[in-house]
């Protein structure tokens, strides 16, 4: 039998060996070589990736993402029932959308023009929807992925489907959401599935406090100093203003008007409305609960800057869609290895960290065989390693 160049680490191979029975052979070395490449690699190219543990042309690797019949539905399927039984204290689901930047790409399927987070502008790229679970040990699970592709399906649309197809692996008794997807639709399909959201509105959102109705903003203006909440979360000073309110479709709500404290400026910064159908949260809870969809940013942050989930040049619709794929598997098999390894030395590693310590492994097997091997084969492989790595 063939050896691989350099042999995956133990326990990275076993979480690869769980996803053994979704594919043929041949389907399942690719997919041990891909994942860990997205891993390990600074590169984001096949044809590096080629040259690591089985080396192979890389057409048979580009075939794996474009042409190869693996089911990745089976495969995602696996994934959310290994979360589901491993990450035993997510309760609480959380959805955005990221751009993955693409600014000089011109042949890419389902490339499109969309507002950034990062720049504050239009940019071109690829919208994705993502969708995860907070857990407290963890922090951001993620748990879905899907493609905006302009098909006549809206991101609210992708975002109902994901929370349906959730619920049926793992039951989440709370959602944690933007201003972007706190409209009646989404909203309406988490209380459908008998689960509470918690979620921003825009300022021109339209609502009845007080017996009148007007833009939230508005209401705002209303609020007294004497009638806000001081309160330190994280270490950061927040204030709030806690009443009831109604909203048209939703009926009665609890609604947070909350600001930072800006400590560079010395001032209140930017108010912003909180709502959530739990009506007797209290309003620090609100801020607290609302606060941990940051870990999704993380996520975005930390697979683009490590994973390769904005670097990707992959022009086929399907390898775009496995590939982001991956690199969500990817992410969450480091969480469940990081979660090892926290109860064997009580330490939390970062995803660069874990990553790099994969890196790490492989160099020492290269240094450990070095001295059973010839010198001329020991370079070849340390300039495999190079380009690859």
């Amino acid at each position: 039998m063939k050896e691989n160049l350099l042999p995956y680490p133990k326990d990275w191979n076993k979480l690869l060996n769980l996803f053994k029975n979704c594919f043929t052979k041949p389907q399942f070395n690719n997919f041990c070589q891909a994942t860990t490449c997205i891993a390990v690699s600074q590169y984001s190219t096949i044809n590096r990736w080629s040259k690591l543990f089985d080396k192979k042309h890389q057409s048979n690797l580009n075939d794996f993402f474009t042409e190869s019949p693996w089911q990745e539905a089976i495969v995602h399927t696996r994934l959310s029932r290994l979360i589901s039984k491993r990450v035993k204290d997510a309760h609480i689901g959380i959805i955005d959308d990221t751009l993955s930047h693409k600014p000089y790409a011109r042949k890419m399927a389902y490339l499109g023009i969309f507002y950034s987070g990062k720049t504050k502008k239009k940019e071109k790229g690829h919208s994705i929807v993502t969708h995860g679970v907070h857990s407290n040990e963890l922090g951001f699970v993620p748990f879905d992925l899907q493609l905006y592709k302009k098909d006549g399906r809206s991101k609210n649309d992708i975002a109902c489907a994901m929370i349906e197809r959730t619920q049926k692996h793992k039951r989440l008794p709370l959602y944690i959401i933007d201003s972007w997807y706190s409209n009646n639709h989404l909203l309406k399909k988490i209380r459908g599935l008998n689960s509470h959201y918690i979620t921003e509105i825009k300022s021109n959102r339209n609502l009845h406090l007080n017996r009148r109705r007007r833009y939230v903003r508005e209401h705002a203006k209303h609020i007294k100093e004497k009638d806000f909440t001081v309160v330190e979360i994280r270490s950061i000073k927040y204030r709030f203003f806690q009443t009831s309110a109604f909203i048209n479709g939703l009926g009665n709500i609890n609604l947070v008007f909350t600001q930072r404290y800006e400590e560079s400026k010395g001032e209140w910064g930017e108010m912003h409305y909180l709502i959530t159908d739990i009506l007797s949260l209290p309003g620090k809870r609100v801020i607290e609960l609302f606060l941990l969809r940051g870990g999704i940013e993380g996520f975005h942050r930390e697979a683009k800057q490590h994973l390769g989930f904005e670097s990707y040049q992959l022009r086929n619709d399907r390898g775009i869609e496995r590939y982001l794929f991956l690199v969500l598997l990817v992410y969450a098999l480091l969480l469940l290895l990081n979660q090892q390894l926290m109860r064997e030395t009580f330490e939390r590693k970062t995803i660069g960290e874990l990553c790099s310590q994969l890196k790490a492994e492989y160099y020492t097997t290269m240094l450990q065989r070095a001295k059973y091997v010839k010198k001329e084969y020991l370079e070849q492989l340390a300039k495999e390693l190079a380009y690859a790595m």
